[in-house]
């Protein structure tokens, strides 16, 4: 089910309008390209286009002139500004991400081209996908529900697309399938915008995509409204939306926290929506895997061979640690140093499904050794593991970096993720016992495995267990008091979904770069060294800049934000 969206057919090649060109080529058509008419002819070619679009939420637009790593799906790169990972390698090695989290942020980084650049390609193939369903349907209408069931998820899709240039940039051009200047200014409000698009698509799309796995239907389109509601702070807007697909039954946490992060467990029951990601599928370069995320895994002597990004902050380790109640201990204030296998403290069994801990298990690798960790200390020495595969799960044959390379989806939003956005929004507008139901939830299913040496995933009491002592406890007393209500919701949001790139957008838009990462900073420093050098966040680092490049491409018209 997992190639249902897998691009058999190489029929885009048509995708102009791309809004980093207004070279005048782009009025010539293209030679040995299916023109709009043709694909429109049947229902081939309007499926082609859509497949197309879905296929750009990889990230990687295979053009090696770009970075992969800038336009990963996960936003990595770009979360390495918040207090949970580094760049990690080693010094010299990938420095241009560096600067993030040193907050030396740079127009003219590669990584933020390569983001625009792949972002609206989306956008453009989106479009491009809504103008040939319109013509396929103005010359079928007796195909209606399936020429506007493609509609609204492309409209859904170029509202997503829309929504990570809203994340990177907050100020970005809005393209519609209508537009034929593509040097548009960035003067527009996008969330409106977005929303309207993800509101337009919910009235178009399926109730429900049946075997089409890891398309849009209404659930997925209705999550994403109340998400883009939450960023505009609309909490009892997002709260109603989010209410719809609790109340639907479409989803359940998955009985072990793992399954999330298992190519088993890909498109199980708390998979809002992924990124369908296939290996050995007749693209030698594995293009259609985890391409923009393949160096975020152990390095050296480790099964994967490279590369030793992305590097967990010991702050982050910290996070994990619980109190006599199996609640979490707040990081502030607090002297950090290294939690190897075999400390005493009590912790969260989240810790090393989520951390590769020298000592500890890496999945089903064996334990986690020191010569996995690239730069030997630089950054650290935990490495990530939520986008590691399994021994035995399906890697690229044939290639050098074919270890590296798996059909491991990449989560975009799971029903965790959505369960405490609904929590948030009920300690702003709602219950705060509702948003303490939604906590606990999460909570006791992360008390239902652990990583075991027998098996990946074993009961956290098993006896094999000797590198940790796992502990996580409920809120059993009623919420009474809201900021103690907000900071419990901000904690989980953090400990369930680290590494998964929301961590840094979630410090936006709570207003709390200054404060989160100004005390994070000099505590992290006393261990990883370069951190010394960062300068302090301020108020511009609430929007990336936007790439030079663009800026010089749009004559103009688009304006860097402030600070920049």
């Amino acid at each position: 089910m997992k190639n249902a969206l897998k691009l058999t057919v190489v029929a885009t090649a048509l995708f102009g309008g791309l809004v980093a060109c207004n070279d005048a080529f782009l009025d010539t058509p293209p030679q040995a390209a299916l023109s709009n008419a043709t694909l429109a002819s049947g229902k081939n070619g309007v499926d082609a286009t859509l497949i197309a679009a879905y296929r750009s939420l990889n990230g990687w637009t295979q053009n090696w002139n770009e970075s992969a790593w800038g336009a990963a799906p996960s936003n990595w790169v770009f979360d390495n500004a918040g207090d949970d990972v580094h760049k990690g390698s080693e010094p010299g090695d990938g420095d241009a991400m560096l600067a993030y989290e040193l907050f030396q942020w740079n127009p003219s980084d590669g990584d933020l081209r390569s983001k625009f650049i792949a972002t609206y390609e989306g956008i453009a193939r989106s479009n491009s996908a809504i103008n040939t369903a319109s013509e396929f349907l103005a010359n079928n209408p007796d195909e209606a529900e399936y020429a506007n069931g493609v509609i609204g998820q492309a409209t859904f899709l170029r509202g997503y697309y829309h929504f990570e240039a809203y994340k990177v940039w907050k100020k970005a051009p809005y393209y519609f399938e209508d537009d034929v200047d593509f040097q548009k200014a960035n003067d527009q409000e996008m969330l409106p915008l977005i929303i309207a698009d993800f509101e337009k698509a919910a009235g178009m799309v399926a109730d429900d995509r049946g075997g089409d796995v890891g398309r849009a239907d209404k659930m997925v389109v209705t999550a994403y409204l109340g998400k883009a509601k939450m960023f505009a702070g609309d909490y009892a807007g997002a709260l109603s939306a989010f209410n719809t697909v609790i109340n639907s039954g479409r989803y359940s946490l998955a009985d072990c926290f793992y399954d999330n992060f298992s190519v088993a467990g890909d498109n199980n029951s708390e998979s809002i929506f992924a990124v369908q990601n296939s290996v050995n599928d007749g693209d030698a370069d594995g293009g259609n895997s985890n391409f923009s995320e393949r160096l975020a895994l152990p390095h050296g002597a480790s099964p994967y061979g490279c590369c030793g990004f992305k590097t967990p902050s010991y702050d982050l380790a910290f996070a994990y640690k619980v109190d006599a109640n199996g609640l979490p201990i707040s990081t502030v204030g607090q002297s950090l140093d290294l939690l190897a296998a075999g400390d005493a403290s009590p912790v969260d069994p989240r810790l090393d499904f989520t951390i590769g801990r020298t000592g500890v298990p890496y999945l089903d690798w064996g334990n986690h050794e020191d010569s996995w960790v690239r730069g030997q200390g630089y950054m650290g020495w935990y490495s990530p593991k939520k986008n590691g595969h399994a021994q035995g799960d399906a890697s690229l044959s044939g290639s050098w970096s074919g270890a590296q390379l798996s059909n491991l989806n990449v989560e975009l939003m799971r029903y965790s993720d959505l369960l405490l956005m609904a929590a948030e929004a009920e300690v702003e507008v709602g219950s705060l016992e509702k948003a303490r139901e939604y906590v606990n939830m999460v909570r006791a299913r992360a008390g239902n495995c652990a990583q075991g040496s027998s098996a990946i995933a074993v009961d956290p009491s098993s006896a094999e267990i000797t590198w940790a002592t796992y502990q996580v406890g409920t809120y059993d007393s009623p919420w009474s008091d809201k900021d103690a209500a907000r900071n419990a919701v901000r904690t989980e949001r953090r400990l369930e979904l680290a590494l998964e790139g929301h961590r840094f957008f979630d410090l936006q838009r709570w207003g709390q770069v200054e404060n989160v990462l100004g005390e994070y900073l000099p505590r992290e420093a006393e261990l990883v060294t370069v951190l010394q050098q960062a300068q302090t966040p301020a108020a511009k680092h609430y929007a990336f800049p936007l790439p030079n490049t663009e800026i010089e491409r749009s004559g103009g018209n688009l304006v860097q934000n402030t600070g920049f």
